[in-house]
């Protein structure tokens, strides 16, 4: 008798726990896309693919330069004492890590700033995504990436993107 009113109790929670997720309304939204297509996503990667190729174009530069010196300074070897060869050696080393370490630096920049980015675009989707809900009646919006299986009907992504075009064109970066 004790086993049965158990089992009976553990099926009445599991249906009743179900009833209760079955009147939820959950839907889903792919922030890459809204990143790629939406005007202030746009704007952000125009940004930031300008900044990359100024970064790149001052690299590729002062690499190019870096190369020129290394060879003179190949030339120069049999011309010069070996004191004064070493010299040259070491500073030719010294403009080289610091370069390596200004590149680094400018890389995580970039990255620092892309990420920055990214979080003004979802700072500013927030409000958006709220209102939405609410007009919606929304319960859950979850991000696409954590969706394994999902219905096209339950992606809200491209209304979103009408609202945020709509309210957002641009957004600069610092």
């Amino acid at each position: 008798m004790n086993k049965i009113c158990k089992y009976l109790i553990f099926i009445i929670t599991i249906s009743f726990s179900n009833l209760v997720l079955a009147n939820e309304n959950i839907y889903f939204i792919d922030m890459d896309y809204i990143m790629n297509n939406s005007l202030a996503g746009k704007s952000i990667i125009k940004q930031l693919e300008n900044k990359e190729k100024s970064y790149s174009e001052k690299f590729k530069k002062t690499s190019m330069d870096l190369q020129k010196e290394e060879a003179k300074l190949i030339s120069q070897k049999n011309i010069l004492d070996e004191k004064k060869f070493l010299e040259k050696v070491n500073i030719f080393k010294k403009k080289v890590s610091e370069y390596k370490k200004q590149r680094n630096d400018t890389i995580n920049g970039y990255k620092k700033k892309k990420n920055e980015a990214q979080l003004t675009l979802i700072n500013k989707l927030n409000p958006i995504l709220s209102d939405y809900s609410d007009k919606k009646s929304i319960s859950f919006i979850l991000p696409k990436q954590s969706i394994i299986i999902g219905k096209t009907e339950l992606d809200i992504t491209n209304d979103v993107i009408k609202i945020l075009n709509t309210k957002i064109k641009t957004i600069e970066l610092k």
